[in-house]
């Protein structure tokens, strides 16, 4: 009897199912081959709702449980992760250690890295840091479930930086299983405490993170794949864009007031938020901004709701939350963001006047609409020590390639802040042309196809594998399920 050619799909989370599943990924796989299978393991599994939109009879759903590094796992994991710091190989890591130094998180950096490079001299070099902890340690929920299916080829949403895709990863080293990343981050190959994986290949956005795998992290150009960012795709082509009377009549604003978006980070990043929406609140009544205006806050997918239970009563402020919420997945995230999310957030983007954040992904989305940015470096009422401040945080590798361009203008204190506001209303044009080298830069393609580029070079990977030809343009068969349903 002929092995049933399956592709093993890891979605750990609501936003990597945006990101990879919503985009074309899985019916392209389908529509490819009429006889291959594709298993997605996922905490989502558990959610009725996941499971409808993507069931299918050639779709098996598997959980994706969480994942703690112990024992000899733990122990390797340390050395090799002293090793990563102790190099500081970009200016984000060097920060990252202080900053753990400062929190206590880790300890003994030095002594540690000198016992890894003596130890096992391999976990500090970029192209073998893995390798001995993939001969030693084993995952028998990771060993099951390859017996079980017998996978062709792996795809997970990131080289190893989110813990639970890690069990898959190996297990795909010690089977021979290839394995694909589709990175959805521009910060992962600067900015962690842990360095990534070597995969078989490598879905990246753009050049400059192409550049920084190979420079850091032990790639080779043959084993990256440049498509840029699918959760971009929409910003880019799409239907009619609702105008801005529907857009606030939608989020109960009032169109003839010019719109300040501050859009959050995870409070265990930023949490002074609150002291940013209060001091723009009374801006607005004050007429400190002198525009007529209004504040939208829009939380991040892992922002704490409640906690702006006090701030939502505040004149001229609107608080939203726009995901749908699921099961809650390994890491803590319990949203799933849905293509209306990602087009709300376009539309969002698009009728803002002047967008609030702290060195977000959101700056590069703001710049898609040429929408003027402020960025927050202030702390609470006292500033913190470096370590701990907003401040560290426009000295990161990765965010340098937004204020090098001179696309934001960066606030040291609340009042700096409303006067960048200011200035972006009186003249929105500031800084138009560097907003417009981030997005050359950082989305690279334009043309609001990065999904379809993804889902294509899957399926080459996969025919590759399976040594025969696929339809690399294949239909669609899960929406063609989901329209007849």
């Amino acid at each position: 009897m002929t092995e049933v050619a399956t592709i093993l799909i890891s979605v750990p989370h609501g936003a990597a199912a945006g990101n990879m599943l919503r985009h074309g990924l899985l019916g392209r796989l389908l529509g490819a081959d009429s006889s291959a299978r594709v298993v997605l393991a996922s905490p989502l599994s558990r959610d009725a709702g996941f499971v409808r939109e993507f069931a299918h009879p050639r779709v098996e759903f598997e959980d994706l449980p969480a994942h703690t590094p112990s024992g000899l796992e733990g122990r390797l994991l340390t050395l090799m992760q002293a090793c990563y710091l102790e190099s500081g190989i970009t200016e984000s890591v060097r920060i990252r250690r202080a900053e753990a130094e400062a929190k206590g998180t880790i300890r003994w950096i030095r002594a540690k890295a000198r016992l890894g490079n003596t130890l096992a001299p391999s976990i500090a070099k970029p192209a073998s840091r893995y390798d001995l902890s993939d001969r030693l340690v084993s995952h028998p929920h990771a060993d099951a479930l390859f017996e079980r299916y017998r996978p062709s080829l792996l795809v997970t949403s990131s080289p190893g930086l989110i813990l639970s895709e890690v069990p898959l990863l190996r297990t795909a080293v010690r089977r021979r299983v290839r394995a694909l990343a589709i990175d959805p981050s521009w910060d992962n190959f600067t900015n962690k405490l842990l360095p990534v994986r070597r995969v078989d290949r490598l879905f990246v956005w753009n050049t400059l993170m192409r550049d920084q795998a190979i420079a850091w992290h032990g790639y080779r150009t043959d084993m990256i794949r440049l498509c840029g960012a699918s959760q971009f795709d929409g910003y880019f082509v799409g239907g009619i864009p609702a105008s801005r009377d529907e857009f606030c009549q939608l989020i109960g604003a009032d169109p003839r007031r010019k719109l300040i978006t501050l859009t959050t980070t995870p409070r265990e990043l930023y949490p002074f938020h609150e002291r940013a929406v209060r001091h723009l609140s009374a801006a607005i009544v004050s007429g400190s901004i002198a525009q007529p205006s209004q504040l939208l806050v829009r939380l991040h997918p892992r922002d704490d709701e409640a906690a702006y239970r006090e701030v939502k009563a505040l004149p001229q402020v609107i608080i939203e939350k726009p995901f749908r919420p699921t099961v809650k997945a390994a890491d803590g995230l319990a949203v799933d963001v849905m293509p209306e999310h990602q087009r709300h957030l376009a539309e969002t983007m698009r009728h803002t006047d002047v967008a609030v954040n702290v060195a977000s992904t959101m700056t590069i989305e703001a710049c898609v609409f040429d929408t003027p940015v402020v960025n927050i470096a202030f702390d609470g009422a006292e500033p913190l020590e470096y370590a701990r401040s907003a401040r560290r945080y426009y000295a990161f590798t990765h965010y340098m390639n937004i204020t090098r361009h001179n696309a934001v203008r960066v606030a040291d204190t609340p009042d700096e802040m409303i006067a960048h506001i200011n200035a972006y209303l009186a003249a929105p044009d500031l800084d138009a042309e560097g907003r417009q080298r981030v997005v050359e830069e950082q989305c690279e393609f334009v043309d609001g196809r990065a999904g379809d580029r993804i889902a294509a070079g899957v399926v080459e990977e996969f025919a590759d594998v399976l040594g025969r030809p696929l339809i690399a343009d294949g239909t669609d068969p899960v929406a063609a399920t989901a329209a007849s349903a």
